[in-house]
């Protein structure tokens, strides 16, 4: 790529690393450095550091606390990945539920097999 102004040229490749940094890191260092040309020296050796690995590993390992499918709020319930206002009535509607049959049975109705026990993980019945 062929610039014209050198300035120019900087100030891209500044704006271009702070965007990756910017990514990568959660420094507000690194967003607020391209305003000037000696905070774009700063930013282009600070994008050198490697992110650490284990703040990208922490949010990939969350641990599912199941709900007491029966005593649960409307809040938990949407909590549940991929349950919206439809199977948070489905839920709520054979509430309460006795055993795990009667909860795969019911909500068996709307959603396939697979579904249902995904949505298994996330609950308990008591």
């Amino acid at each position: 790529m062929r610039f014209i102004n050198t300035r120019i040229s900087l100030a891209f490749v500044a704006f271009a690393v702070v965007a990756a940094c910017t990514a990568k890191s959660e420094k507000p260092v690194d967003t607020t450095m391209a305003t000037t040309d000696t905070a774009m020296t700063t930013t282009t050796a600070s994008s050198t550091t490697p992110a650490p690995a284990a703040s990208t590993t922490a949010s990939t390992t969350t641990a599912i606390v199941p709900i007491n499918i029966n005593t649960a709020t409307d809040a938990q319930i949407l909590a549940i990945p991929g349950v919206g206002p439809r199977m948070l009535r489905e839920f709520k509607e054979y509430r309460p539920y006795t055993s795990i049959d009667q909860f795969r049975r019911e909500i068996g109705k709307y959603v396939d097999k697979a579904e249902v026990a995904r949505l298994e993980q996330y609950i308990t019945i008591k």
